[in-house]
């Protein structure tokens, strides 16, 4: 549930939700650049194919592994290859279908983050991999900066209650 109250010109958000902690990895490397990290959601893996195929020629990129994180809508694809930070942020904008929380709070943070253990019963697992001639050079190992977080537990949906007081329509 959300609990909103306005008093005057102020308003207090206060939310009651259930949540799972999960763990994720951050794109950022050691040495400040960045591998690439998308997050798809309410889309085909067709689709997502498509679109990680045709940013993979245009930006000559190494293999792509996507993985399903809920069972035929939500993927989460990686590529290891580094780049500096705006040039992720170009590649990712370039890409169409990306969720748009997962860029704008990515950009934000200047990082973007990927959950790598299960939500609930779903536990990312990979479908495919566009293969590319192009070598990556990273690898799994170079990735040193993992998060604890929460997140909405699977299936919630949020009730809206709202208190204006004192405010003029």
């Amino acid at each position: 549930m959300i609990f909103r109250l306005q008093l005057g010109n102020w308003r207090f958000t206060f939310t009651v939700a259930p949540v799972t902690t999960i763990v994720g990895v951050n794109s950022r490397l050691p040495d400040g650049r960045h591998i690439l990290m998308w997050d798809f959601d309410d889309t085909t893996l067709e689709e997502v194919i498509k679109q990680l195929g045709y940013v993979q020629r245009v930006y000559k990129l190494s293999s792509i592994s996507i993985l399903e994180t809920k069972k035929g809508k939500n993927f989460i694809a990686y590529c290891f290859r580094a780049f500096p930070w705006q040039k992720v942020v170009e590649i990712i904008a370039f890409t169409k279908g990306v969720d748009k929380n997962f860029f704008k709070y990515g950009v934000y943070r200047e990082r973007f983050t990927l959950r790598v253990t299960p939500k609930g019963s779903r536990k990312p697992h990979i479908v495919h991999r566009i293969q590319s001639n192009i070598m990556p050079d990273v690898n799994i190992k170079d990735l040193n900066s993992w998060v604890k977080y929460q997140t909405l537990a699977d299936g919630y949906k949020s009730k809206r209650y709202e208190v204006k007081i004192g405010v003029s329509a």
